[in-house]
C-alpha cells in the first residue's frame, strides 16, 4: 500500500515537473505580432535560463578554487537573472543580447587575465558563445565587430599573459578536473543548444513563411476573382451609360426635326456634348483598362462623330499626333470637351463652303504631370463672333482652368498647357517654407 502511495506521488511530482519545465522554457509570445520577433523572445529567454542552470552549477566546483575562479561564474549567473527579469517585464529583446555578448565577452577575457591559476581552455568555447550571440541576435554587422574586438583580446592574452600564466599553473587535482570537464561539457552543451535552437527558428521561420506565403496566395488568388468580378460589372456600367448616352441623343434628335433652325442648332451642339461623354464610356468598356482611355484612337474616332454630325464636307483632312499614350477619365472628360467645342466652332465657321481644309491636333508632354494640347485649323472665319461663340470660348476658358491650365490664342490656333488631374501631386516647399514649418 505504501508503494502504491509513493508511486502515485512520485508520477503527479514528475508530470507537475515536466509541466513546469515545458513552461519555463516555452513563455507567453502572444504579445508579438511578427513571427521573426517570437523566435528571437524565445532564444533570448530559454538562454537565459540555460546560463542560470548551469553557471549555478559550475560556480559550486569553482568555489574551491578561491574567489578570482568563482566570480565569473557569479556574475554570469546574475546576469542571467536580471535578463530574464528584464526581458519577462520589458520586452526588449536586442537588449538582452547585447548584455550577453558584451558582458560575456569582458567575463571570458577578465577570467583569462586574472585566474592564472586555472586552465582557460573553455573560455575559448565562451567566447565562442558570444560571438554566436551576437551574430544571431544583433546581425551580421555587430557579429563581425565582436570577432575583431576579440582578436584584440586574444591577442593580449597571448602576448602578455599566457607565460605568466603557464609559469603559474600548476597540476589540476582530480576534483578541479572534473570541475573544468564539467565546464567544458556545459560550454559544448551551449554551443550545440545554442545551433539546435537557431535550426529551430530557422524551421519555424520557414514554416511560418511558408503558411503567409499560402495565405497571400490565397488572398491573391481571391482578389483576381473579385476583381474580374468588378472589371465585368465596370464594362457593363459603362456600356449602359453609353447606351443611355445615346438614347439620350436619340430623343433629342428626334425633337430636334421639329423646332426652328436657331433652337435646333442648340440642340446640335447639346447632342455633340453628350456623344462626347458617350464615346469615352464607349471606350472605356472596349478596353482592357477601365481607367484609362487610348488618347489617338479617341480623339480620330472624336473627329469623325462631329464630322458625321455637322458637316458633310469630306474634303477636311486632320492631322492627329500624341505621343501621351493613354489618359485617365478625370482628364479625358473636360478635354473631350475642350476638343469638341474646337471642332465644332471650325466645322461651324471655318469650313463652310466645303472648301478644302486641314485641322491639326497635338498632344505632347514632358512628364506624368503636365501636357501641352495644340489646336489649329486652316479655315477662313468669315463669321463674326456671335453670343453662341462668345459662349463656346466662355467654355473652353472654364474647362481649361478645370484642369489647372491656361491657354494662348492666336486667330484660329490655340496652345494649351494643362496638368493631368488623374496624377496626384503636391508642389514642392521652398527651403523657406520648410524651415517655417
Amino acid at each position: 500500500m505504501i508503494f502504491f502511495i509513493k508511486y502515485y506521488f512520485y508520477q503527479n511530482f514528475k508530470k507537475l515537473l515536466i509541466f513546469k519545465m515545458k513552461k519555463l522554457f516555452n513563455p507567453d509570445t502572444s504579445f508579438f505580432n511578427n513571427y521573426f520577433d517570437k523566435g528571437l523572445y524565445l532564444l533570448a529567454w530559454r538562454i537565459s535560463v540555460v546560463f542560470i542552470f548551469i553557471f549555478i552549477i559550475i560556480a559550486f566546483f569553482y568555489s574551491f578554487s578561491g574567489f578570482a575562479a568563482v566570480l565569473p561564474s557569479i556574475l554570469v549567473f546574475l546576469v542571467g537573472i536580471f535578463c530574464l527579469l528584464f526581458l519577462h517585464f520589458s520586452k526588449k529583446i536586442k537588449v538582452v543580447f547585447w548584455i550577453y555578448a558584451v558582458s560575456g565577452t569582458l567575463l571570458a577575457h577578465y577570467a583569462m587575465n586574472t585566474a592564472l591559476n586555472l586552465t582557460h581552455y573553455v573560455d575559448f568555447l565562451w567566447i565562442m558563445v558570444c560571438i554566436y550571440i551576437a551574430f544571431v541576435g544583433l546581425g551580421r554587422k555587430v557579429g563581425v565587430s565582436f570577432i575583431l574586438f576579440n582578436a584584440l583580446l586574444l591577442g593580449f592574452f597571448f602576448f602578455f599573459t599566457l607565460n605568466k600564466h603557464i609559469e603559474i599553473l600548476q597540476p589540476r587535482t582530480n576534483f578541479e578536473l572534473i570541475g573544468e570537464f564539467i565546464e567544458v561539457l556545459f560550454a559544448l552543451f551551449v554551443v550545440s543548444y545554442l545551433t539546435y535552437q537557431y535550426l529551430l527558428f530557422q524551421s519555424y521561420s520557414k514554416k511560418e513563411l511558408e503558411f503567409a506565403y499560402n495565405e497571400l496566395e490565397n488572398q491573391n488568388e481571391l482578389i483576381t476573382i473579385r476583381n474580374n468580378e468588378n472589371t465585368l460589372l465596370m464594362k457593363e456600367v459603362h456600356h449602359r451609360v453609353k447606351n443611355n448616352l445615346q438614347i439620350i441623343t436619340s430623343l433629342l434628335r428626334l425633337q430636334k426635326n421639329t423646332l426652328n433652325p436657331d433652337v435646333a442648332e442648340k440642340f446640335d451642339e447639346a447632342i455633340n456634348r453628350i456623344m462626347t461623354m458617350a464615346l469615352i464610356h464607349s471606350k472605356l468598356y472596349q478596353s482592357n483598362d477601365l481607367s484609362k482611355v487610348n488618347i489617338e484612337s479617341y480623339i480620330k474616332d472624336l473627329v469623325n462623330e462631329i464630322l458625321s454630325t455637322l458637316s458633310s464636307n469630306e474634303n477636311i483632312a486632320t492631322n492627329i499626333y500624341s505621343n501621351y499614350n493613354s489618359i485617365g477619365l478625370k482628364t479625358i472628360v473636360p478635354l473631350g470637351l475642350l476638343l469638341n467645342e474646337l471642332l465644332s466652332n471650325s466645322f461651324k465657321h471655318a469650313f463652310k463652303n466645303n472648301e478644302k481644309g486641314e485641322i491639326s491636333i497635338e498632344i505632347t508632354t514632358g512628364n506624368e504631370i503636365d501636357f501641352t494640347f495644340k489646336y489649329s485649323d486652316t479655315g477662313t472665319w468669315k463669321e463674326k463672333q456671335s453670343p453662341r461663340f462668345n459662349f463656346g470660348l466662355e467654355l473652353i476658358e472654364t474647362l481649361t482652368s478645370q484642369m489647372d491650365g491656361n491657354f494662348k490664342r492666336k486667330e484660329s490656333s490655340y496652345e494649351f498647357n494643362l496638368k493631368n488631374l488623374d496624377i496626384d501631386y503636391t508642389p514642392l516647399k521652398s527651403y523657406s517654407e520648410q524651415v517655417l514649418l
